[in-house]
């Protein structure tokens, strides 16, 4: 868990991290084996336990800097294996939140020159795509100042031994794979997501394909999910089956695929939604969550988890996407049995339906 090797200063995080290492408490492979189709199609979907992604996303939840809906049982958890925060806890997490926020501004001032969007997770996503902690450190140390820099792996090494024993060699995302991977429904996730990437109309195959970090968290407060590029973080809890994720992974490939559709279709779909809408717009900035989670929440659980579906269970923790996924829940479900596309009439239906 040591910083780049490249590096030429050694700082105090630098030689904390590298006494870790020589202790072995990281728990963790130095090289986890790459990881293998969860799916094979329509598109390639690989899925391995994450220990990077999830060092970070812990300590992320931990700072209450995840996106996460889970923020509250990870401190729980936390709470009921050690106690109240301690003064050096406190002092590693400040440090954890300054380089969150020294990203942000880096990434802030970016845009201003046209640049990229700001991406709040672009930091989880780079710990979740790497093999190691030692491979996301090298690619945080390319965009972080020195002090932020030493602030992140200070918290990573600090929390590190802590983590270990949650995290446990990745036992819950491990048992995980082993149940998912001889499920026999894997055919028809795989024949539903084939109907899903016919109705955004793209050519999966011409980006890299998703990968699944997956996560442990406590049981008790649900879970969560993020989609970060190609990387989508699926949290896992203990016994969970293919049939409790497949909600969550189409939800999540959703989005993989939205972002495949060219920004020429993309701004032709949302002209169409902003001559429909209302002023202030009331559907517009809710439909790139309201489909994602009535093909997720809606289709998919319905399929899997048919004993505990409802419509009358939270689909989405915003109230407004939720009542707008349940609405255009059977126009989506309509639109994938008759295999049309999400075009301009599908939008127009939906606006219909509101």
């Amino acid at each position: 868990m040591t910083p780049s090797r490249s590096s030429r200063t050694c700082s105090s995080a630098d030689l904390a991290l590298a006494l870790i290492v020589a202790a072995g408490v990281a728990c963790a492979p130095a090289r986890p084996p790459s990881p293998s189709p969860l799916l094979a199609r329509p598109f390639p979907i690989q899925a391995a336990p994450s220990y990077p992604g999830a060092l970070f996303h812990w300590i992320d939840s931990l700072a209450g800097t995840s996106n996460g809906k889970t923020i509250p049982v990870h401190r729980q958890q936390y709470v009921d294996l050690y106690g109240a925060f301690t003064v050096e806890d406190q002092a590693a997490l400040e440090a954890f939140i300054a380089a969150r926020a020294d990203d942000l501004r880096r990434q802030e001032t970016a845009a201003e020159r046209d640049g990229p969007s700001v991406k709040f997770s672009a930091l989880l996503g780079m710990f979740c795509a790497a093999s190691t902690v030692d491979d996301a450190l090298a690619q945080a140390r390319k965009q972080l100042s020195q002090a932020s820099y030493d602030g992140l792996a200070g918290a990573l090494s600090h929390f590190a031994p802590k983590y270990a024993r949650i995290w446990n060699d990745g036992a819950i995302p491990k048992a995980f794979l082993d149940r998912a991977r001889a499920d026999r429904s894997i055919p028809r996730l795989e024949d539903l997501l084939l109907r899903i990437v016919a109705f955004y109309d793209v050519d999966p195959r011409s980006a890299p394909p998703p990968h699944l970090a997956l996560v442990p968290v406590p049981p008790g407060g649900g879970t969560h999910a993020e989609a970060i590029g190609p990387v989508l973080l699926l949290e896992i809890r203990e016994g969970d089956t293919l049939a409790d994720e497949a909600s969550v992974i189409v939800h999540e490939t959703s989005h993989f695929l939205w972002k495949l559709v060219s920004d020429d279709r993309q701004e032709r779909l949302l002209a169409v939604a902003r001559r429909l809408d209302e002023t202030p717009p009331k559907v517009v900035p809710l439909l790139g969550e309201a489909v994602p989670t009535a093909l997720g929440q809606g289709i998919a659980d319905k399929m899997f988890r048919p004993r505990g579906w409802s419509l009358g269970h939270p689909w989405y923790h915003i109230p407004e996407v939720d009542l707008l996924a349940k609405r255009i829940f059977p126009l989506v479900q309509v639109t994938l049995q008759d295999g049309k596309t999400f075009d301009d009439r599908f939008v127009e239906q939906v606006y219909e339906r509101k």
